[in-house]
């Protein structure tokens, strides 16, 4: 056998194995692909209850209801029920439900009133894949969120710290979120009480309520220069850090945190570029953590925060978180935080938004005395009983 010989058959067994390998690889990415990126297709059927004859919210309740459900049937959902009967009547059903996935788009296929119950029935394309990329259902999610407003706010009065904002706003601006212009915030607060919010989400949270915001994104930013050579050649290596948290307005929670380094070479001092694109890359991260919340709130359960005041007694008060439990569609939990001087905070796990729990509240009987809403916002409503 010929030395060209041998060298032509191991340069095509090797050629081949090569070959061989690249197609498993694509083989089995194919699947994986599918899986991060499935879609489905749904129907579903939401219902509502039409209260003192509001009929066109009963059908936007259904929506949501059979919004809900496709997702719950294209996803799969683990379900734990914990039911007790008293009196045949369903005392507490808590589902506790873990579900991902997003609707990409909808229509209604059919809608009809059955005496005081609404129906409606949708075709839905639900998606398991990255959200961040799918304009059409960031924006789907905002509006099913009532377009929740943030702030994007800066720690820092330096020229880093407008550059990493304005990076900032203009991604979230892209992706279709309505925000609030924090020039205001500056104005009105001190250099440190701005510093410090970060470290007191409750009274970031104030500010946001004050201003306007249902979400507040804080953030702080950190920069570089560092000599470098290339042969004889010195450049510098600018660096930027940005941090953030992210707060629920109405109930103090942190939705998320995070932080992204760039470092770009360049001239010294030349911090614009890698600001920017580390202000980019940490806004689509914690977008994605925010509509991924926004998403199992839609789905699951959601944190309410209920503020009632004027009780006469503290048995009066377990009346009407028996009232709630019993006659208000969608909650799920009722956690007592305070009672003082006839006013309480309670804590509600919530199927459904708040303003479908204000309109069932709303001129509701209690002992004689009706209910009246005083302040509504995403996820905080204050009530008083009347004298």
């Amino acid at each position: 056998m010929s030395h060209s010989f041998v060298k032509t058959f191991s340069w095509s067994g090797l050629m081949k194995r090569y070959i061989f390998i690249l197609a498993m690889c694509f083989f089995f990415a194919i699947p994986a692909f599918n899986l991060a990126h499935a879609q489905k297709i749904v129907q579903a059927q939401g219902t509502a209850s039409i209260h003192k004859g509001f009929v066109d919210i009963a059908r936007d309740r259904a929506i949501s209801d059979a919004q809900r459900l496709v997702v719950e049937q294209a996803v799969g959902v683990m379900i734990s029920n914990e039911t007790l009967v008293e009196n045949y009547q369903v005392i507490s059903d808590k589902i506790l439900s873990q579900s991902k996935g997003y609707i990409q788009s909808y229509e209604v296929i059919s809608d009809e009133r059955e005496g005081d119950i609404y129906k409606v029935t949708i075709q839905a394309i639900v998606s398991t894949g990255q959200i961040k990329n799918d304009l059409e259902a960031i924006r789907l999610i905002i509006a099913r969120k009532s377009k929740p407003r943030l702030m994007i706010l800066f720690g820092g009065k330096d020229q880093k710290d407008f550059m990493a904002e304005a990076s900032m706003v203009k991604y979230f601006l892209s992706k279709g979120f309505k925000l609030v212009d924090s020039e205001t915030v500056r104005k009105n607060l001190e250099h440190e009480s701005l510093k410090s919010l970060a470290r007191d989400p409750q009274a970031a949270a104030q500010v946001g309520h004050r201003f306007g915001a249902e979400v507040i994104v804080l953030c702080s930013v950190e920069t570089s220069s560092n000599p470098f050579k290339i042969g004889d050649v010195e450049m510098y290596s600018n660096r930027a850090t940005i941090s953030a948290k992210v707060i629920n307005v109405d109930t103090s929670n942190i939705i998320t945190t995070g932080s992204e380094t760039k470092r770009l070479p360049g001239i010294q001092g030349l911090i614009q570029p890698s600001t920017e694109k580390a202000a980019e890359l940490l806004a689509s991260t914690l977008m994605d953590d925010i509509l991924n919340q926004w998403s199992s709130d839609l789905t699951n359960v959601v944190e309410v925060k209920l503020f009632a005041s004027k009780f006469h007694s503290y048995d009066e008060l377990n009346s009407f978180k028996t009232f709630l439990t019993n006659e208000i569609r969608g909650i799920k939990d009722i956690r007592l935080r305070s009672y003082a001087h006839g006013r309480v905070e309670l804590e509600i796990d919530l199927q459904g938004d708040t303003q479908s729990l204000a309109n069932d509240l709303s001129g509701q009987n209690l002992g004689g005395r009706s209910i009246k809403i005083s302040e509504i916002t995403q996820n905080r409503l204050e009530i008083e009983l009347s004298p």
